[in-house]
């Protein structure tokens, strides 16, 4: 129940961040069905300025990088313990969206360039090293549900004051991708009864260490919902024979349900011109799971879509396999 309620949480945001970021009162789905008053962040200070800077702030032109920048450091050196809470409860919401606001070229939507504010990974994993020990981490069920609330008027959740420490390892992957000292951090929070979580941690920071394929490689066959996609995720960019002999044969002997098979024809593809021998497995498959269009048919692109979501699948697919495509077109050529 634990890991559920940690992953679920992990889906709900990721999923609500990979659509495009309207301002706050034009959400429109808030927790109570109720519009929200237009905020008006001239007036915002303390924590209620934290809280906005994460769910809206970061992401409209109301503040140059620089101010930004200015303001996180402020909050992360402020004295009140609640403000250093909130502004890292912002950072935790400014991750997702640079993971999951991207353009049709892979690009950040949203760059506020906050990873150069000075001193920020370390500031982080300080936070991190006082507040986890064998009393406080892994947080039980109950903390787990109280790690996140609706406050200062926000439609979406943010981190709590109390458990905001816990969401460092994620920010932390999110902002110093492939970073050595990060990786240390994720391990030392890795549980073994969620590896789910550790799956995510090391697929937002790009990792593809030894330690890191060897989990994916674990849990690409588990038996869950979600372990055998961010495994089949991290395997895709991980550029090594075995990564994609593995994604190969979990798509040969059990491809799942749609979600996980589109998973795991987009993981193969990222192989490059090494999947060229697969292209006609993976046509097949897609076409038995109907992820594939009319021929001719072209799919737009979705403007978002979740970890779990089954939504944009197809579009992916169809991508997927003409990139393949283009690779043996492309091979052939200079042959």
């Amino acid at each position: 129940m634990r890991s559920q309620t940690l992953t679920s949480f992990v889906i709900v945001l990721s999923t609500f961040a990979s659509a495009s970021i309207p301002t706050q009162h034009e959400h429109g789905h808030g927790h109570d069905e109720v519009e929200a008053t237009p905020i008006d962040h001239t007036q915002l200070a303390g924590v209620e300025l934290y809280d906005w800077l994460g769910t809206d702030g970061y992401y409209t032109e109301d503040f140059s990088n620089d101010e930004l920048q200015k303001l996180v450091a402020e909050g992360l050196a402020s004295a009140d313990p609640d403000i250093v809470n909130a502004t890292i409860g912002s950072l935790s919401w400014y991750a997702v969206h640079s993971l999951t606001q991207r353009d049709e070229l892979g690009n950040p939507r949203f760059d506020r360039g906050l990873q150069s504010v000075p001193g920020l990974k370390q500031s982080l994993i300080d936070v991190w090293r006082a507040n986890k020990n064998e009393d406080t981490y892994p947080l039980t069920e109950e903390d787990f549900e109280n790690s996140v609330e609706y406050r200062n008027e926000q439609l979406v959740p943010v981190p709590t004051l109390e458990f905001a420490w816990s969401f460092v390892p994620s920010m932390l992957a999110a902002l110093f991708p492939k970073d050595q000292e990060v990786h240390e951090v994720l391990w030392d929070g890795y549980d073994p009864e969620n590896p789910t979580t550790m799956l995510d941690w090391l697929n937002r920071g790009r990792f593809t260490t030894e330690k890191a394929t060897k989990l994916r490689l674990e849990l690409l066959n588990a038996t869950d919902d979600l372990s055998p996609i961010y495994a089949a995720i991290g395997l895709g960019f991980t550029e090594s024979a075995d990564a994609l002999a593995a994604l190969v044969d979990r798509l040969e002997t059990d491809p799942g349900d749609r979600v996980l098979l589109a998973h795991l024809i987009d993981s193969i593809v990222a192989h490059g011109v090494r999947a060229i021998p697969h292209l006609d497995l993976l046509r097949k498959t897609a076409q038995e799971f109907d992820l594939l269009p009319e021929e001719g048919e072209t799919l737009v692109r979705p403007e978002g879509y979740g970890i779990k979501a089954d939504i944009g699948i197809e579009y992916r697919t169809q991508q997927a396999i003409r990139k393949l495509e283009d690779f043996v077109e492309n091979d052939s050529e200079e042959s």
